[in-house]
């Protein structure tokens, strides 16, 4: 599906995660919003995001996995 087929790996559920921007960075003139998963992993790596306090700090303290996906089906534009 997709522009002839150039969807790639798309899949219907999606976890979600929670992270919070580090205030310095996200009131910078240089933020941009990340918009990947790729671009989390490079602002946490960078700092860019803040730690969360616990209890909510499980295996990676920069995110927090509230338990819900959200389904996204794939819907043919011929439908």
């Amino acid at each position: 599906m997709g522009n002839d087929g150039t969807a790639g790996a798309f899949k219907g559920p999606w976890k979600i995660v929670i992270l919070i921007y580090n205030p310095a960075y996200a009131y910078s003139p240089n933020f941009h919003p990340i918009t990947s998963a790729a671009a989390v992993d490079a602002a946490e790596a960078t700092g860019n995001t803040d730690v969360f306090s616990k209890p909510f700090g499980g295996s990676n303290p920069y995110e927090f996995e509230p338990g819900n996906v959200l389904i996204c089906p794939v819907v043919s534009s011929h439908a």
